[in-house]
């Protein structure tokens, strides 16, 4: 398998090979470029500063990682059922039907800690800027954060159903193609995927124009040239997607070469070249200002 990726790299965090050690500043990587191959690869998880893959020799870590351990990537956090919000939350699920939201802080007490029972089944916790989202194996989506971004929480805000509370986002009940099997979430926007490829989004990204046309308060479908999505992920401004058909398709704000592309930012869906690789794409991933493409070594029918 390889790793392609592009954009933010001014902590190193694309670069997993040995590298001469240098005082020049390291050039954000504007296209789609291998950094990583290996008979297994995941990325884990993709920070401003650091990324971590999973190998099949163990973890690799790339870029720069100096932090408390409190907020550090401990397995917990590394968990599909663990996030941290951008405004310093940590958001845990226990395995049975409780999750626990506390502050980052090494000290903290127990108002700093909020405890949701009755969440069954959770198989996926994904944070935005402000808060949370939890998806169940049946296809529930909550949502729980700050009241002052609601848009994000893709649902009406009333006293019995809190925004700091999960609440669920009733909107995905019952669509046309099915459940809900995948959420991601950054910056001040939510994504979900439906078992029949459908993928809606919902939010808001203050102090920029929508990154979506559709994008509002309430979850609405996402258009991706008529295709059907296989996967996907958003970074703080830009989403990425991978289709049916193993294409992948990139849209947003291009300022570290994010979307791989020769352009400063595009409103529309823009297809990542890849006959430079063509190797068969299986999955995508987002940091909050850079893009990752995994392929395996078959080539692409």
């Amino acid at each position: 398998m390889h790793l392609y990726a592009a954009g933010c790299n001014a902590w190193k965090q694309l670069e997993f090979s040995p590298l001469k050690s240098s005082t020049e500043e390291p050039d954000d990587v504007t296209s789609f470029t291998r950094v990583l191959s290996d008979s297994f690869i995941d990325v884990q998880y993709a920070s401003l500063t650091y990324t971590i893959v999973n190998t099949s020799t163990g973890s690799k870590y790339a870029g720069y990682y100096d932090e408390p351990t409190e907020s550090g990537p401990q397995q917990q956090v590394l968990s599909c059922t663990a996030a941290v919000a951008g405004n310093g939350f940590l958001a845990t699920y226990d395995g049975h039907s409780t999750v626990t939201q506390r502050t980052l802080q090494l000290k903290f007490t127990a108002s700093d800690m909020k405890v949701f029972s009755d969440m069954y089944d959770v198989i996926q916790i994904v944070a935005y800027e402000t808060g949370f989202v939890a998806l169940s194996l049946d296809g529930k989506v909550w949502t729980w954060g700050d009241e002052r971004y609601a848009a994000t929480l893709g649902r009406e805000v009333t006293a019995s159903s809190p925004a700091e509370s999960p609440g669920l986002v009733e909107d995905l009940e019952d669509l046309p193609s099915g459940k809900i099997i995948k959420i991601a979430a950054a910056g001040y926007m939510v994504l979900a995927l439906t078992e029949g490829h459908d993928l809606y989004a919902w939010g808001s990204h203050l102090a920029h124009q929508p990154l979506l046309e559709t994008l509002s308060g309430s979850p609405e479908p996402v258009d991706v040239e008529e295709n059907d999505i296989s996967d996907f992920s958003v970074g703080d401004t830009h989403i990425i997607v991978l289709t049916v058909k193993g294409d992948v398709y990139t849209i947003g704000d291009n300022t570290n070469g994010q979307l791989g592309l020769s352009l400063q930012k595009t409103t529309k869906w823009s297809k990542v070249p890849r006959s430079f690789w063509g190797e068969a794409i299986v999955g995508v991933k987002a940091g909050p200002r850079s893009s990752f493409i995994v392929t395996n070594n078959a080539h692409h029918a």
